[in-house]
């Protein structure tokens, strides 16, 4: 019997919630090609990652965005999908409400792309993770790809 078995990276959604002065949580870090959804707790609120709200200076993230505010509960205020790692800083550019510590931070790390590093952060590929180091396949298949695995 021969299996073929298809591995690919599971892109992860992230919730940070927005409210009085706060968006929790205020910092994560998350792998390239995730996406981040902020959702409005009440109030009226954005998500600004151009210009900090504070000191007016250019936040300098590999990538700038900037919503519209809304003011309706439970609605989603913005959406992101990391595609370039490194730092994001953000705030509420509404009122004052940077100034009052609605403010944010989200690392992306450069995401792995190895054989070995999906099948091992998986959960779904134990099976294949046990015949990838029984084989003693796991230097081999830590390259760049595109590997075909039959087991």
């Amino acid at each position: 019997m021969i299996s073929l078995f298809t591995i690919s990276l599971s892109q992860i959604t992230h919730t940070i919630h927005a409210g009085s002065y706060y968006f929790e949580p205020s910092e994560i870090t998350i792998n390239q090609g995730d996406i981040v959804e902020w959702i409005n707790d009440g109030g009226l609120h954005d998500v600004n990652a151009e210009v900090n709200s504070i000191n007016n200076m250019n936040f300098n993230n590999p990538e700038s965005f900037n919503s519209p505010s809304t003011s309706t509960v439970g609605a989603i205020i913005y959406t992101h999908e990391f595609n370039i790692p490194g730092t994001y800083n953000y705030d509420c550019s509404v009122g004052s409400h940077a100034l009052n510590g609605m403010v944010g931070s989200i690392t992306v790390n450069l995401s792995s792309n190895t054989v070995v590093d999906i099948i091992v952060g998986s959960e779904d590929h134990n099976t294949l993770e046990a015949a990838v180091i029984a084989a003693e396949l796991a230097d081999d298949l830590s390259a760049e790809g595109p590997f075909t695995v039959f087991a």
